[in-house]
């Protein structure tokens, strides 16, 4: 996947995670994911950000326990950055 497509990709799962936000205002597991979103975001805009965090991403782990059983799709969602997320951790641009 190209850059512009995971941006695309990020887009989509921060609109989806925002949805569930205002729906459970406060929900720690949707702050880390919109964080880790935003930081992904950043990373791949080249933005200045420490490029040692993305090994830190989990995103796909708290979907699976806190997303898939309110939103199938905000959770295949992260489920596709979680993929990204895997493969950019071998890419040389994005190593720290």
């Amino acid at each position: 996947m190209t850059n512009p497509e995971r941006l695309d990709l990020l887009q989509k799962a921060l609109g989806r995670i925002y949805e569930m936000e205002k729906a459970t205002p406060g929900s720690l597991p949707l702050i880390s994911i919109h964080n880790q979103i935003l930081y992904l975001i950043a990373l791949i805009s080249g933005k200045p950000v420490n490029k040692a965090e993305l090994g830190e991403i989990n995103l796909g782990f708290i979907a699976m326990r806190e997303v898939e059983s309110q939103d199938a799709e905000a959770a295949g969602l992260c489920y596709k950055v979680a993929r990204e997320v895997t493969l950019m951790k071998s890419e040389p641009e994005f190593r720290a």
